[in-house]
């Protein structure tokens, strides 16, 4: 069970959607995990009461992990999950971008400038 103190904010929305449209549910939290050895227990939730999303941690994670911060990770963590999101975004294809088909996805691709307006 993890305590709310362990819920930590990350990167702006439209990097965990445009990730989620181009690679497949779920492929956010599996970079995250990768890229900061989190345990199997990391859970990414989306809080419609703030409207962002939270990595929901471990207390081994939240305060163990040195990739995650341990004290300063609620103000470092959007910065480390948004590069390692980025860097992935950086891979991609215009094949890449033309799976996407869901109205969500492809107004992130849009913000992000990876795509032009959607019609």
């Amino acid at each position: 069970m993890t305590a709310p103190q362990n819920d930590v904010p990350i990167c702006p929305n439209r990097l965990v959607v445009a990730v989620e449209a181009v690679r497949g549910k779920g492929s956010a939290l599996a970079l995250m995990r990768e890229h900061l050895h989190l345990g199997p227990s990391a859970k990414l939730l989306f809080s419609d009461q703030s409207d962002c999303y939270f990595l929901q941690l471990d207390d081994h994670d939240r305060w163990q992990n040195p990739r995650v911060g341990m004290l300063d990770a609620i103000s470092t963590m959007p910065f480390k999950t948004g590069e390692i999101l980025r860097r992935e975004i950086s891979t991609w294809s215009s094949a890449d971008l033309s799976t996407v088909d869901d109205e969500e996805g492809l107004h992130a691709l849009h913000e992000l400038g990876l795509i032009s307006p959607v019609a």
